[in-house]
């Protein structure tokens, strides 16, 4: 596996780079020092790896070649069976190779020799921990060096005057050593999960990043691994990883067939479920797959959700049609922003990445090597709805860092090819920068206002029909006289304010049929929830609206200036049009 990133780094070799820089994540680190150490043996180059941790050399040695590489364990190309992580022991066991998960087998793997010409200089050595930088210069060996674990000093300069020296030193030690080595043969890797190098010497060192696996890629490993399932069933669990390295599918898949016997369709949902949590873990994001949510009202949205679908279809693209680049949704909070975006998940059939967008700012340095990840994981996974939560907040700051994820944010939605709607959600619209909102980055803006009288009936039937069997399959509960006189009481409340108003209708509801101490019911009750009991609610709860009046409808001036209706004119009985101010209907 990793054929086009060992191409990669060998191209560059090839064209007489003596430092590259390779970026691939921890958890695929063993396979690519086999695939690396495999790969010089075929050109008879000798292979050196140098960890951080220990400060030792090793020479790396292999018994596999790379299409012989598998994970879980099974049958590979002519039946020969392959372990899971296939390593040799090493004569000299690294703590530091320990902790990435290096296990032994007996059969191929991984050698790692210590170096002991290196050894006797850096027990000796006084002046600086880097020891290696001068030893790979002066050496008579030859080859490929791997350095793990350096990248925290060639980012950018730092406060810290120690820290600075060190990696000034570096810095110089790695240009040195390039100019040192221009005519011999060697060559150096740096290598770590982020490989980030400061501006003043990346013109110096090329980066390689490790890709997260195509489709095709973990198709073609899983048909090793898993070589008694069908194409399809291959094809659905090739899905399933999609976003994932293989090293993490290798992981999900064995805490799959923990229990024998697992079905193929009983995999998928469990790598699924693995892949939400790890997206969670790493990212920090929600990824759901398509939901069954019905919207109340916002029909206008709703139905450029439907024209997106078909954008999305093999006609559309023969006659050069595309999806917007992004679709912002602006207004007051809780009109059903991020609802919406739900609910263009369910009508698309695309799953869901939720992000908030503010998060980015916590991460500090890292933020915008994280946000790099996540683009890279969306671009991957394809046909996925990118939805951007309180995106105003990550820009309320406005200060360097807001200003470079904004730079990141607006390259790759003008050059991205993937097919990946973004959805953005904001209060203040003010708060973004002016060339977010201009056409060709955010293509549609939509105002998502305060609902109207039949949006609110609608929403109010959506949630009273969880707890109350009458408002079900189009169901109702209530008189005409009664929905104007709770939809009346409601005025200026919004979407998640009505569905807390029914939730705690249903709880009070609930303590007025049943008593602390209950004995298990063979057959429940119906819980009727009645008006009076919705109008109780309303009575405890302020809306911000009313709250905050001032604020709200600021914002919602201001999105009127920027953003399309989502809604038509209100046409249902209860809209106020059809109310008589004399009070006659």
């Amino acid at each position: 596996m990793n054929n086009e990133l060992i191409k990669q780094i060998f191209g560059l070799i090839k064209l007489n780079n003596k430092l590259i820089a390779v970026e691939s994540p921890l958890q695929e680190r063993v396979r690519l020092l086999i695939n690396l150490a495999s790969e010089c043996q075929q050109y008879n180059i000798n292979c050196y790896l140098w960890t951080l941790e220990d400060d030792a050399l090793h020479q790396l040695s292999t018994n596999s070649s790379p299409s012989e590489l598998g994970g879980v364990k099974g049958k590979g190309k002519g039946g020969k069976v392959l372990n899971p992580l296939p390593l040799s022991p090493s004569p000299f066991p690294s703590p530091h190779l320990a902790s990435l998960g290096w296990q032994t087998t007996n059969e191929e793997g991984l050698t790692l020799q210590r170096v002991e010409q290196y050894q006797a200089i850096a027990k000796n050595r006084r002046e600086h921990y880097f020891e290696i930088l001068r030893f790979w210069k002066t050496t008579d060996l030859s080859g490929i060096l791997i350095l793990e674990g350096i990248f925290p000093w060639l980012g950018e300069s730092t406060t810290d005057p120690d820290f600075f020296l060190t990696s000034e030193w570096i810095k110089s030690a790695l240009i040195n050593l390039k100019l040192y080595n221009c005519n011999a043969n060697k060559a150096a890797i740096l290598l770590g999960s982020n490989a980030t190098v400061s501006s003043d010497i990346a013109p110096e060192v090329p980066t390689v990043i490790q890709q997260l696996p195509a489709i095709e890629e973990i198709s073609s490993y899983l048909a090793q691994v898993l070589p008694d399932y069908s194409r399809s069933d291959i094809h659905a669990t090739a899905n399933a990883g999609l976003g994932m390295y293989l090293a993490d599918i290798d992981y999900g898949i064995r805490q799959g067939i923990a229990n024998h016997g697992i079905k193929p369709d009983e995999l998928v949902e469990k790598l699924s479920a693995y892949k939400i949590e790890l997206f969670k873990r790493i990212y920090n994001i929600q990824f759901l797959q398509p939901p069954s949510t019905p919207i109340g009202g916002l029909e206008l949205m709703q139905s450029a959700f439907k024209t997106y679908k078909r954008l999305l279809t093999t006609l559309a693209k023969a006659y050069n049609l595309r999806l917007p680049k992004g679709i912002l949704l602006i207004g007051p909070p809780g009109t059903g922003k991020s609802y919406s975006a739900k609910a263009s998940s369910a009508q698309l059939g695309l799953p869901l990445i939720i992000l908030e967008w503010g998060s980015f700012r916590s991460y500090g340095n890292l933020a915008e090597y994280k946000l790099k990840s996540l683009l890279a994981l969306v671009d991957r996974i394809n046909h996925v709805i990118l939805y951007l939560d309180d995106f105003d907040k990550g820009f309320a700051g406005d200060d360097d860092l807001s200003k470079r994820l904004a730079g990141m944010l607006l390259t790759w939605m003008q050059e991205r090819t993937s097919e990946v709607l973004i959805i953005a959600s904001a209060n203040n619209i003010q708060w973004l920068p002016p060339e977010l909102t201009r056409s060709g980055r955010f293509d549609e803006i939509f105002k998502v206002d305060l609902p109207n009288y039949g949006e609110r009936h609608s929403i109010f039937k959506i949630h009273l029909a969880k707890f109350d069997a009458r408002f079900r399959n189009g169901g109702d509960g209530y008189s005409e006289e009664e929905w104007k006189r709770l939809l009346k009481a409601t005025q200026r409340c919004v979407g998640a304010e009505i569905q807390a108003i029914v939730e705690r209708a249903a709880v009070s509801t609930f303590c007025q049929m049943f008593g602390d101490d209950v004995s298990p019911l063979q057959e429940l009750p119906p819980l009727g929830i009645t008006l009076s009991a919705l109008l109780a609610a309303r009575q405890s709860m302020n809306p911000l609206a009313i709250r905050e009046a001032d604020r709200v409808e600021s914002m919602r001036n201001i999105a009127a200036l920027h953003g399309l209706p989502s809604s038509p004119i209100d046409s249902s009985i209860y809209s106020l049009g059809n109310v008589d101010i004399f009070g006659e209907t």
